[in-house]
């Protein structure tokens, strides 16, 4: 017998401790709750966010971060169900990752080819590479345990897609602050911030998501 039928008939057995949608639920208020404190007292808005809010770019930016934080969150929300088919969920993933090159081709067809690298290095890759994954721990914890109510059946999977939403929710609050608004600074640095979080919700999901 595979596995992953075993534990979905051990699932349909077992009693329900709680429901696990629901949970989720309450850690996704829970991670924008602890993001938006941290930020609003340890981090805040750009000193030119009015001016910056009437540009695309700046706003672009929260197309992006948005539909990556709604799309692996839909995929954290089912894949702690055995059973529920993941395919669609799995491609929706990649719409933030086409916003953000497509946003980059935009920019590289209207720009002179000379300011192409300065644009992509940015002022604050460092910065963008420190505030992402700090901002991620409390939502990855939050899922992270929330998650153990359901029944993964790949937990380091189910713990990387948790840190993909985490590191989404945190990536909109950055964006609020970060003055780098070229698609090139967030197609380059924003996945390694995002990628740092993601492997770090894969390798505790690895045990501690483990039936």
């Amino acid at each position: 017998m595979k596995t992953d039928h075993l534990i979905e008939l051990i699932v349909q057995d077992a009693p329900v401790r709680s429901n696990l949608t629901h949970m989720l639920q309450q850690a996704t208020i829970a991670s924008i709750l602890i993001v938006a404190i941290a930020f609003f007292f340890a981090i805040g808005f750009r000193p030119d966010i009015d001016n910056a809010m009437e540009t695309a770019r700046f706003l672009f930016k929260f197309v992006i971060t948005i539909a990556l934080a709604a799309t692996g969150s839909i995929a954290m929300f089912r894949i702690g169900k055995p059973g529920v088919p993941l395919k669609l969920s799995a491609w929706s993933l990649l719409i933030p990752l086409i916003f953000a090159a497509g946003a980059a081709i935009v920019e590289l067809s209207v720009m002179p080819a000379a300011t192409w690298g300065a644009r992509m290095i940015g002022h604050n890759s460092r910065l963008c590479l420190t505030i992402i994954p700090l901002l991620s721990i409390g939502p990855l914890a939050c899922f992270l345990l929330a998650l153990r109510h359901g029944a993964p059946t790949r937990p380091g999977l189910a713990g990387a897609i948790a840190g993909l939403a985490s590191a989404g929710i945190a990536a909109t609050f950055y964006a609020a602050n970060c003055n780098d608004d070229s698609p090139l600074f967030v197609l380059l640095w924003y996945p390694i911030a995002i990628s740092a979080v993601v492997a770090t919700g894969a390798l505790v999901g690895r045990s501690l998501l483990r039936w």
